[in-house]
């Protein structure tokens, strides 16, 4: 009983070696070039795409308390709904709502690979009670507020996703790919029949006795080996 090894060398041994031609290589080629390409890609899409969105960490309404008698005893801010912006206040008097936002940039596709969160701001929207002039009183009310509650955000912070960047890298090297795939299709195909067609003319030119190159009738010249009109060969020459 033969072994598989021998089976294996056998078939090796009669198996037909596939040439590849100039397409195979320039694909392959392609394939290659576009891994160090990839990455590339990713890296300038992060300034081409670019989304920012607006997120609300916080409202607040400063007010300005009052006794009984209706004497201004303060200014103070608390956090509130934002559904309750039109709700009364009894016994004080609603100075400004304070909208404490923050601004995302995110960055990247068809994945985000990186995003910066901004430093927060306070957005103040006056109320008919409150002048110009008591709205640095009205921030420093609602900043104590933001500081109990620990969402500060003083400081721009950017981050980079790793993993997003490895998955948009070989996203963009199977895009790519695959671009190159189809515009080599249409190529391909045109030099597969061109080729088909160029051996089966020559192959019934062959056939009639007549010069494969030109189409000459060599029948009176085939013992010599080559045609009289345009002086190629009229078949080829084994090789021992």
């Amino acid at each position: 009983m033969r072994s598989p090894f021998a089976i294996l060398r056998e078939i090796r041994r009669n198996s037909r070696r596939v040439e590849r031609n100039r397409f195979d290589r320039a694909q392959s080629a392609g394939f290659v070039l576009f891994a160090f390409i990839a990455p590339l890609v990713v890296w300038k899409m992060e300034s081409l795409r670019v989304r920012e969105t607006t997120s609300t960490l916080m409202v607040l309404r400063a007010f300005e308390m009052l006794d009984d008698a209706g004497r201004a005893i303060g200014v103070r801010a608390t956090e509130i709904d934002p559904k309750d912006r039109g709700a009364p206040w009894p016994q004080s008097l609603p100075l400004a709502d304070i909208d404490f936002v923050q601004r995302t940039v995110w960055r990247g596709w068809p994945l985000v690979t990186s995003h910066t969160e901004f430093a927060a701001e306070s957005k103040v929207t006056r109320l008919p009670a409150c002048p110009a002039a008591r709205v640095p009183e009205v921030l420093r009310a609602a900043r104590i507020v933001i500081d109990r509650k620990g969402v500060a955000v003083d400081a721009d912070t950017t981050r980079t996703h790793i993993a997003a960047w490895v998955f948009s890298s070989g996203a963009w090297w199977i895009m790519l790919s695959m671009a190159l795939a189809i515009v080599l299709a249409p190529i391909r195909l045109a030099w597969f029949l061109r080729k088909e067609t160029r051996t089966a003319v020559r192959q019934s030119r062959i056939g009639r006795c007549h010069c494969p190159s030109c189409g000459y009738n060599a029948k009176h010249s085939i013992l010599h080996g080559r045609c009289p009109e345009c002086g190629s060969e009229l078949y080829e020459r084994p090789t021992y």
